[in-house]
């Protein structure tokens, strides 16, 4: 991919759109499915290759100025993937005062398929609800940067909301399989918001924090630093502040720093956070207010000679530090809870609306506008979110009602399908032509949904006489073939609410432990790298449950019956601790013995052990030895009579068994391991070699839960702890382990198969309904017996009861 090529786009004109611009939620599915694209080389100026050629004289020359001027990363991740022939993706960014009221322009750097047809495919960018400009999709080569005026009034203070979309269609291929082949990539190192030079970007206030944005990983880095950081007296103000931090500035992707000494300005995405009582801070950190030796004290500050801001929080005594530390948490932190959503508007838009059973949410509540549609794959994605004691995966169903309409070019056989969690759950096969539906209801197994947010797609697949001919120009008809009404709703039935431990999706639903109990922290080692997992971990957790976690550090000698969590090396974790959490004990001498898994292999290629040729001699051997064994090979017919002997000692019996089983598990959802009294006992877990970091959970000696967060090194760890912690992976979290692949960028998880339940809820008669009726439905044996129990018990209650009626 060669370096990013600057180009002016005509902006659209200045006024209100044209009509309501679509909000559709962004994809938080893993976007690893191709090699991420290598950093793009420092863009020049416009000046440099020259104005392009079509372009308004008074926008050059005003990109151009801008691009001398300051530049905000802009892109939640280091790219965003559009896929297919309609996707887009929204978010938030947020603007101080200043930055808001000055001038400013758009850069975008995008690359393409090349099988992308330029003549009908562009990438549209919407802001606040205003069509900013309409990019063609003509960079199959390499990297390509437009740079467009933003209309002067049109950014605010605070939150701005961002909608990119794009609309792709194939150069020559009108099949469905061809759409995959559809995709347009941004990235974060070329788009950006620019403002002119010169223009301030002071931090007046804390509620400007959300303004620091991220830098072009989308990462937002919460720098701690501290006199003497490691005493008793900072840590547990360490982890409460963090929290706050994270949540009060709305982060995406917060990753937390330890620092014990000034490590000077911030780069772009960083934030600064000096902390301690005032008479410390003298001499720490330069022009400490004298209003911090009377009172609590939490202001954002610049470094002298510098536009960096910091965050200083103090006070003459240690209770003023902790009031300090509560103003920063401020009033209505909780907001987005008590609007029933997650705050994932930094990444998401809009927020994650959290479903609490027997509710329907309509299209349009969840960004999924009316559209009508002339290709032949049409997605739309949203998500929602369930809360820690979710318990209905093997009982009940979500229905989709759907109001959409097709004409009757849609041949029979086209399918709508339903995805949760990127598995497929529900279809619906189309078997008219031409017709309206009107709620119909699309029933979906909730057997793919879990705590925290889950992902849901919507695809429709359109099958027609036209694609199968395919003449010239026939992927730019723009015919409609379906519409899609923002009137369907999806419906979440009442559902059985129990707490289960050990799960790891507690941790993703920021709702460890269950109760009004703390959790105790312990580190093996009271150190940097430790100090920023641990509060990288809490501070994720904070976001997902829009408030922080109670924590407090320990010594692992009395964190006996306790809920708590252990953050490690492996090489430092006390002797044990991996059994009690249910990991092999091969996990440190396999760790310890194989490389760490940072290499950067090709797409598709093999590992490094197996793709790597042998660099060993080979071994000589005797010619007459070597003609012995080649004479010796069975020939082919002896081998396909092995076979068949073997099979055929089955007999008919043991194949017909077979394939009855076969049948009961594809029809019935039931195998053979759920037919059994046995207990189930969660095996140790060992990971895969080249796994990075590790997570597991168990039950604790008492009647907490512990969870084991380790990995190779400590450095490793707090670094794997940044990677884990982002908003496409974390939201992968569950079972009872969880070991990340940092080549893939993806979790394996272990599933949980043997719990205790928490009570989380009233004791009602309908939620313990739902709750018998999902642990049967796992527990098929059981239930059986029960019933024929039942059955007895109510034959024999008859016979005694006519008998002494005096009847037989």
């Amino acid at each position: 991919m060669g370096p990013a090529t600057p180009s002016v786009a005509r902006p659209i004109p200045s006024g209100p759109a044209s009509g309501p611009a679509p909000s559709a939620p962004f994809n938080m599915a893993p976007q690893a499915t191709r090699p991420a694209a290598p950093n793009v080389a420092p863009v020049p100026s416009v000046g440099t290759n020259g104005p392009a050629r079509g372009t308004d004289p008074r926008a050059q020359s005003a990109a151009a100025a801008t691009l001398r001027g300051t530049a905000r990363p802009l892109l939640p991740f280091e790219t965003i993937r559009f896929e297919g022939e309609t996707d887009a993706r929204s978010w938030a960014f947020f603007l101080t005062q200043d930055e808001a009221a000055s001038g400013s322009s758009l850069s975008v750097g995008y690359q393409n398929a090349v099988v992308v047809m330029p003549e009908a495919s562009n990438l549209r960018v919407v802001i606040n609800g205003e069509t900013v400009t309409e990019i063609p999709i003509v960079s199959s080569q390499g990297v390509k940067r437009v740079v467009v005026p933003v209309r002067a009034g049109l950014l605010r203070t605070g939150q701005n909301i961002i909608h990119m979309e794009a609309i792709q269609r194939h150069r020559t291929d009108c099949t469905v399989k061809a759409t995959y082949e559809l995709w347009t990539e941004v990235d974060a190192a070329s788009t950006s918001l620019m403002f002119t030079e010169g223009a301030p970007r002071t931090l007046r206030s804390l509620e400007d924090l959300p303004a620091i944005g991220f830098d072009n990983a989308g990462v937002t880095t919460i720098r701690v630093v501290a006199p003497r950081i490691y005493r008793p007296e900072i840590r547990d103000r360490l982890l409460r502040l963090v929290q706050l931090v994270a949540l009060r500035g709305r982060y995406a992707h917060p990753v937390i720093q330890v620092l014990e000494t000034d490590p000077g300005p911030s780069p772009v995405g960083t934030l600064k956070v000096v902390m301690g009582i005032a008479s410390e801070l003298r001499g720490f950190t330069p022009a400490v207010p004298d209003a911090a030796s009377i009172q609590p004290l939490a202001l954002m500050m610049q470094d002298p000679g510098s536009t960096a801001p910091y965050l200083l929080v103090s006070g003459p005594t240690w209770n003023d530090l902790d009031n300090a530390i509560n103003i920063v948490g401020g009033q209505g932190l909780n907001g987005a809870a008590s609007r029933g959503t997650v705050d994932t508007a930094s990444w998401l838009w809009p927020e994650t609306p959290t479903v609490l059973g027997g509710r329907a949410i309509r299209f349009s509540d969840l960004g999924i506008p009316t559209q009508e549609f002339s290709g032949r794959r049409l997605r739309a994605r949203f998500a929602i979110n369930l809360p820690s004691d979710f318990y209905a995966t093997d009982y009940g169903e979500a229905t989709l009602y759907l109001d959409a309409a097709h004409t009757s070019a849609v041949q029979p056989g086209s399918h709508v399908d339903i995805y949760v969690n990127d598995r497929i759950s529900a279809t619906m096969t189309i078997t008219s032509r031409g017709n309206i539906f009107r709620r119909h209801p699309i029933r979906i197994p909730m057997r793919n949904f879990k705590p925290g947010i889950n992902h849901i797609s919507f695809e429709t697949i359109l099958l027609t006489a036209a694609d199968d001919r395919c003449v010239p120009g026939e992927t730019l008809s723009d015919t409609s073939r379906f519409a899609l009404f923002d009137t369907t709703s999806f419906y979440i039935p009442t559902y059985g609410r129990i707490g289960r431990t050990p799960d790891l999706s507690t941790l993703s639903t920021g709702s460890f432990p269950y109760g009004d109990a703390p959790v105790a922290v312990v580190l093996s080692r009271q150190d940097a790298p430790n100090y920023s997992a641990a509060g990288t971990l809490l501070a994720r957790m904070a976001r997902d449950g829009n408030a922080p976690v109670r924590g407090y550090f320990v010594n692992a000698a009395s964190a006996a019956d306790i809920s708590v969590l252990h953050v490690g090396a492996v090489d430092q974790l006390p002797s044990g601790l991996l059994g009690r959490v249910n990991l092999s004990d091969n996990l440190r001498s396999v760790w310890q013995s194989s490389p760490s898994p940072n290499w950067s292999y090709p797409a598709g290629s093999r590992s490094e052990t197996t793709a790597r040729p042998s660099t060993k001699a080979p071994t000589a051997m005797p010619i007459g030895r070597a003609a012995a064994e080649t004479a010796e090979q069975p020939s082919t017919d002896e081998i396909r009579r092995r076979w068949s002997e073997t099979l055929q000692k089955r007999g008919v019996l043991q194949q017909s068994l077979e394939s009855f089983t076969t049948w009961i598990e594809n029809t019935f959802n039931l195998s053979v391991a759920k037919l059994t009294y046995e207990d189930k006992k969660d095996r140790p877990y060992e990971p895969p070699q080249r796994s990075s970091l590790l997570l597991a959970q168990s039950l604790s000696e008492g009647s907490g839960t512990r969870t084991l967060v380790t990995a190779r090194t400590e450095e490793a760890l707090a670094e794997e702890m940044a990677r884990l912690t982002a908003p496409m992976i974390w939201s992968q979290m569950s079972g009872r382990a969880a070991s990340l692949d940092s080549i893939e960028n993806k979790l394996e998880i272990e599933p949980v198969d043997s719990f205790t339940f928490v009570q989380t809820q009233p004791l009602s008669f309908t939620n313990v309904r739902l709750v018998a009726a999902n642990w049967m439905s796992i527990n098929i044996l059981q239930y059986a017996v029960l019933l024929v129990a039942c059955c007895i018990l109510l034959g024999i209650s008859t016979y005694l009861l006519l008998g002494r009626l005096g009847r037989n």
